[in-house]
């Protein structure tokens, strides 16, 4: 719907509790850090809301964790990892173990979880936090691409939202809140208007060469982004674009789009994230400066808006804006993603826990860069798929289908593009 005017949106409110599971990597940093200047707004009468950290969860990360901590002192601490050095943490503050989040997020009760874990790690607390009614601002697009189906059934049985962080899919619900008026929020029916969506991709370090050239590219070189800084899997998921096959998967339980709806194509300058076509013939497109920061910081102050500390966008210093077409046999991760759409079922966690082995098997240089996404797609090919209803269904296919994908790895006919 439309906005309505006699419908405006809802005060900002005085405080707002957050949570951030992944607090010590990229997002929850930078997160933190868009945290730091919207309450100096705030103190400044700049900014209606004051953010209090409740809870903050990492890996292992203990040092980085006890810094963030002396920040936020009181906040509930996690660490996944038991055998983690906790020096430095107070006891009284600190939960130990794999469930670590899903006891802050239990514990804490925040208005808002961050959820920045990589990998389906992330998965348990965001459904957690979807079936208590909190609205999640979403880094970990694992989570929709393995358990789509649960973690949103949840969504629309408790009517928490989700505010993606994803830049190309923040650009997407940006688009749409003109669409839809100022309350919209993922998960939701695709609106009737939509005809196509188009999210970017930049192509990587590797973009214009083909596959034998960077068939056995470094682990140093997939790493060298050319527009983002971002962790290290993420970094190799933009180098084969399976990081967009992953976006397109997510953006389909997101927004409710079909695969014939959804399309990709690389954009070099990263400044276009997001496009959407409207069956009269209109297009609207999201722009914004490759900073993180951006997406972070709408997710924090939606409905509203908020001054940003990152650099204004230069449209005159960029000179030009190109887009090509994804080629097909070079970046086969994205048909991949059209198929696992249209399947459903299993697919996407298969989809999901193929491309964690494959990567991880990279970066310890036990297989050649342009193995990875053969590696999924024999994976996709050899799994009996099921139903994925449930949590336990769902960790269940990721351990086959990882287990899988650790077989083609190991073995010395593993799969060759």
């Amino acid at each position: 719907m439309p906005a309505d005017p006699s419908n405006p949106a809802p005060p900002a409110p005085a405080i707002l509790r957050v949570a951030i599971l992944g607090s010590t990597g990229s997002i929850g940093t930078q997160a933190l850090d868009t945290i730091g200047h919207l309450n100096a707004l705030n103190a400044q009468g700049r900014h209606p809301t004051r953010y209090e950290v409740v809870a903050l969860c990492a890996h292992e990360s203990a040092s980085k964790l006890a810094q963030q901590s002396g920040v936020h002192p009181g906040a509930a601490l996690g660490l996944c990892n038991p055998a983690a050095d906790q020096s430095g943490l107070s006891p009284a503050l600190l939960t130990r173990g794999q469930d670590a989040p899903v006891r802050l997020v239990e514990d804490t009760r925040p208005d808002l979880v961050i959820g920045a874990i990589v990998g389906i790690a992330g998965l348990s607390s965001t459904l957690r936090a979807a079936q208590l009614g909190i609205n999640i601002a979403l880094a970990n697009k694992e989570s929709l691409v393995a358990g789509g189906k649960i973690v949103t059934d949840a969504l629309f049985q408790s009517g928490a939202k989700i505010y993606p962080v994803d830049s190309e899919h923040a650009g997407l619900w940006q688009c749409l809140l003109s669409l839809e008026g100022p309350q919209y929020a993922p998960p939701s029916a695709p609106p009737e208007s939509i005809r196509r969506v188009t999210l970017t991709a930049s192509g990587g370090p590797f973009r214009g060469r083909s596959l034998a050239e960077v068939q056995d590219a470094t682990v140093e070189q997939a790493l060298n982004h050319p527009t983002w800084t971002m962790g290290k899997k993420v970094s190799i998921d933009s180098a084969t674009l399976m990081n967009k096959a992953l976006e397109l998967v997510e953006a389909h339980w997101l927004f409710g789009l079909s695969a014939d709806q959804l399309d990709a194509v690389i954009h070099p300058q990263s400044t276009v994230h997001a496009i959407v076509e409207t069956v009269d013939g209109s297009v609207l497109a999201h722009m914004g400066p490759t900073d993180m920061r951006c997406p972070i910081q709408h997710a924090l102050t939606h409905p509203h808006r908020a001054t940003s500390q990152t650099r204004p966008l230069d449209l005159t210093a960029i000179g030009s804006l190109d887009f090509q077409p994804v080629d097909p046999l070079r970046f086969p991760a994205i048909n991949m993603a059209q198929e696992v759409i249209k399947a459903g079922s299993s697919s996407g966690a298969v989809l999901n826990a193929a491309n964690e082995a494959a990567v991880e098997a990279f970066l310890k240089k036990q297989i050649a860069f342009g193995t990875i996404t053969a590696i999924v797609q024999n994976t996709l090919e050899r799994f009996d798929h099921c139903p994925a209803d449930s949590l336990e269904s769902v960790l269940g296919i990721h351990a086959q289908a990882r287990a899988i994908a650790t077989e083609l790895i190991n073995s010395n006919t593993a799969a060759t593009p």
